[in-house]
């Protein structure tokens, strides 16, 4: 009996010195983000990200989660020239810097805010965005929406390209995107700008590995401007257009129909030009899941 009251003493005072180490440890924290000023996030009420972290016992993507359901509405407000929602933004980010979704919410919605409320939007939902592809789990959205702001907003269409290939090879890209970034600026009217700066991008990077993405961008195009050739000299010789590129063997125009180094089939359109079969998907993109 004396032992079980003695082990009953030892666990009361165990628990009393562990919450008390527990509020010196917030205490110390405050104290901290009190130090280093407004370069801390700090929510209202003067609470640090560091003492959510210490008090969400580990749970950070859930605390991240529930704050974010609250700050999300808050760019609205931007409308009428509140900014609360950057502040609040930072102080999600620094509970839990890897959830994704703030990112590109922020990246889609800050550039429709009027320039009268918010100057800078684009700019700012861009360096969200990098602040996103460097801190958070990989998540397609953040490069998509960001090769969007580069051709509409900023007309950089160098740099879309660049990151609508970012988001192609994403993990998780669901179909529409994946194609849509794969072949973005192949039509005929825009492919000869196209080829123009996938070599720039070709000839510019010292990454081995970007300089290959590049390279198969551009051997796709030589492909399709091949293809237009040969469906041209089969005009020529048969007085009309081909209906398939089988067509181009079939009658000895070219050996065999190039293969598409992103697994996409080649078509003959009724006018003679090439283009690529969006119908038509490679099988790695039918097996990864819908989203």
């Amino acid at each position: 009996m004396k032992e079980n009251a003695s082990t009953s003493r030892i666990r009361k005072w165990a628990l009393i010195a562990l919450l008390l180490l527990l509020v010196m440890f917030l205490q110390y924290a405050y104290d901290i983000a009190a130090r280093n000023g407004p370069s801390v996030p700090s929510a209202r009420g003067g609470v640090s990200p560091l003492m959510v972290r210490l008090a969400d016992l580990g749970f950070h993507p859930a605390a991240g989660s529930f704050l974010w359901a609250a700050t999300m509405p808050e760019v609205l407000d931007l409308f009428g020239g509140k900014t609360e929602y950057f502040d609040d933004l930072a102080f999600v980010n620094a509970i839990d810097p890897k959830m994704g979704y703030p990112y590109a919410y922020s990246v889609l919605t800050l550039p429709a805010v009027p320039t009268s409320t918010l100057p800078d939007g684009l700019q700012r939902s861009m360096a969200i965005g990098q602040q996103g592809l460097r801190d958070g789990d990989p998540d397609w959205r953040i490069p998509y929406y960001m090769a969007m702001n580069y051709y509409l907003g900023l007309h950089d269409k160098k740099t879309a390209l660049e990151y609508f290939d970012i988001a192609a090879r994403t993990p998780g890209v669901p179909q529409f995107a994946e194609r849509f970034s794969l072949n973005f600026g192949i039509g005929t009217n825009e492919r000869k700008t196209t080829e123009e700066l996938w070599a720039t991008i070709a000839s510019s990077t010292n990454d081995q590995f970007g300089k290959d993405r590049a390279q198969a961008y551009l051997s796709r195009l030589t492909d399709l401007d091949y293809l237009d050739a040969a469906s041209a000299d089969y005009n020529r010789r048969f007085g009309a257009y081909p209906t398939s590129t089988a067509a181009l063997v079939a009658k000895g125009i070219i050996p065999s129909v190039p293969q598409d180094p992103f697994g996409f089939s080649f078509l003959i359109k009724a006018d003679g030009t090439a283009a690529v079969d969006l119908t038509d998907l490679p099988s790695y993109i039918l097996a990864a899941p819908v989203q």
